[in-house]
């Protein structure tokens, strides 16, 4: 009651009023975003027994899927990679080297990956030998003597960390 003239000229587009013109199809835009399309007219054929997504590309193309798209592979694609230098895990920090060797160490084993992931623990720990590490086999441990000291440190697992050595605190 408290509202002008003006709301009743001009009817609320979005109450129920404002439906009557999506029912009545006044404006073709409104329509096809409130309604839709009739999916047959974009030329697919609901009836069909294969999956829709082999034969339907785009609403805005006219002709129909290839089963196999068509693509080149760039020739870079085709090159091997370059041999693995061990020079280079002469760069890397003691936890890069820690990381290398635990994490491909631990993959599961793919065939394809199996030489490579091999070839990576091997330089890890070579690496990290040089350095003055000693791996245990026993608990998986990797200790060292701190420089200028008589402390033993090792490298926890759990924490990515270095941590001072104390027998059967480990892990």
């Amino acid at each position: 009651a408290g509202q002008g003239g003006s709301s009743q000229e001009k009817p609320d587009r979005f109450g129920m009023l404002g439906l009557l013109s999506v029912i009545r199809m006044v404006d073709e835009n409104l329509t096809l975003v409130a309604l839709g399309t009739d999916l047959t007219s974009l030329g697919l054929n609901l009836n069909a027994s294969e999956n829709l997504h082999e034969t339907f590309v785009s609403p805005f193309v006219n002709n129909s899927a290839s089963r196999t798209p068509e693509y080149n592979l760039p020739r870079c694609y085709y090159i091997s990679p370059p041999a693995l230098k061990t020079v280079f895990f002469q760069k890397f920090c003691d936890m890069t080297l820690f990381y290398i060797f635990y994490h491909f160490l631990t993959r599961p084993s793919d065939a394809p990956h199996l030489e490579l992931r091999t070839s990576l623990v091997k330089y890890a720990y070579q690496e990290l030998v040089s350095r003055g590490w000693h791996h245990q086999q026993e608990g998986n441990l990797w200790l060292k003597r701190a420089e200028g000291t008589n402390a033993v440190m090792y490298f926890d697992l759990n924490l990515m960390e270095l941590r001072p050595f104390v027998p059967g605190q480990t892990g």
